[in-house]
């Protein structure tokens, strides 16, 4: 059975904010574990962009970093799920817009038991997403920074009716001062 898997980039004081990502050969070798169990990668709206933007030209250019080349050359032969409402260019191969983030979705996806579902960034999905109770496991990419403000908090607009418990699983330090918390729910 498939789970749902969340990685998300957070900066000591929670903002998201991809400016504020030290995503260096190190993480992206992190980041590659999670997506080589991943079926499919869901997006929201706005990290889809920026993602088409970006990773795409990296296969186009010559003399890129190797981390970055291998990244792009997954993310672009795994499937995309972009749950957006307004979203209409879709440029990126592989990449299917899906209007509602909901359990029936979701649950038939976990069924497939062809790998896991992975978002990437995109907090308004992982919130809704965490509403839902519908993520398996979070993993929080503590950025080394204190941004004092930002366009999103993670979970900032999340209302929940009871708490929910998260069960740690390990912590990985890498070199840039980056630490990835891996919680289990």
């Amino acid at each position: 059975m498939g789970k749902v898997i969340a990685l998300i980039n957070i900066t000591a004081d929670g903002f998201c904010d991809a400016q504020l990502v030290n995503a260096n050969a190190e993480f992206h070798e992190f980041a590659h574990t999670l997506l080589a169990g991943a079926a499919g990668v869901g997006f929201g709206r706005n990290t889809f962009e920026l993602f088409q933007q970006v990773w795409p030209a990296v296969l186009e250019k010559e003399g890129q970093p190797e981390s970055q080349v291998r990244m792009a050359r997954k993310l672009t032969e795994t499937p995309k799920l972009v749950f957006s409402h307004s979203l209409a260019d879709l440029s990126w191969r592989n990449s299917t817009v899906v209007r509602l983030a909901n359990a029936d979705l979701i649950s038939r996806y976990k069924a497939m038991d062809s790998g896991d579902l992975l978002t990437i960034g995109s907090p308004g999905l992982v919130a809704d997403l965490t509403r839902q109770g519908l993520v398996d496991d979070y993993y929080f990419s503590v950025q080394p920074v204190i941004a004092g403000a930002g366009g999103v908090r993670l979970f900032d607009k999340l209302q929940l009716d009871a708490r929910v418990p998260l069960k740690y699983v390990e912590s990985k330090p890498l070199g840039s001062g980056v630490i990835i918390n891996h919680y289990r729910l």
